[in-house]
């Protein structure tokens, strides 16, 4: 879902922020120009360079360290920033950056319905974001818990 509605064109820069062992990263590396991934959790970025070199996939950069360090830190611009935050959604000062570096579109993928709703309204209330789709996913049938997609464009 997130490939289809971001129809990428091969010559973006995207940033995988709280990407883990590469499980976004990876497929979307494939159809963009260069990919950057950001993860706290060392262990995390060994296991995502592994999958990239078993997938063959050599247009990624994997960067150990927290979100909100390493994003104001990049030497090149992104055109897409994926977000996939811990529970807690995203630290203020990874807000800030994003409204300072302002890529074109941002993803933010969202277990905890309150902060989405929190950092939402940071980006839009900025002006520089409008909401462009929700998509709720239901991974755990029968239980409270439901994961939101929610594509923003950089408003114009």
């Amino acid at each position: 879902m997130i490939q289809q509605e971001l129809n990428l064109q091969g010559t973006e820069v995207l940033v995988d922020a709280y990407s883990g062992v590469g499980t976004l990263t990876l497929p979307l590396a494939k159809q963009v120009q260069q990919a950057i991934a950001l993860e706290s959790q060392p262990e995390a970025i060994e296991q995502a360079q592994l999958n990239a070199a078993l997938n063959e996939i050599t247009n990624v950069t994997f960067h150990t360290g927290t979100v909100e360090n390493l994003l104001p830190n990049l030497t090149v611009h992104p055109d897409v920033v994926l977000l996939d935050p811990p529970r807690k959604g995203c630290d203020r000062a990874v807000i800030d950056s994003l409204l300072h570096i302002q890529p074109e579109r941002l993803v933010y993928v969202s277990c905890n319905p309150a902060t989405l709703a929190r950092d939402l309204k940071l980006l839009c209330a900025s002006g520089h974001y409008q909401l462009s789709k929700i998509q709720p996913v239901d991974f755990f049938p029968q239980t409270a818990h439901v994961e939101c997609v929610v594509f923003l464009q950089r408003h114009r």
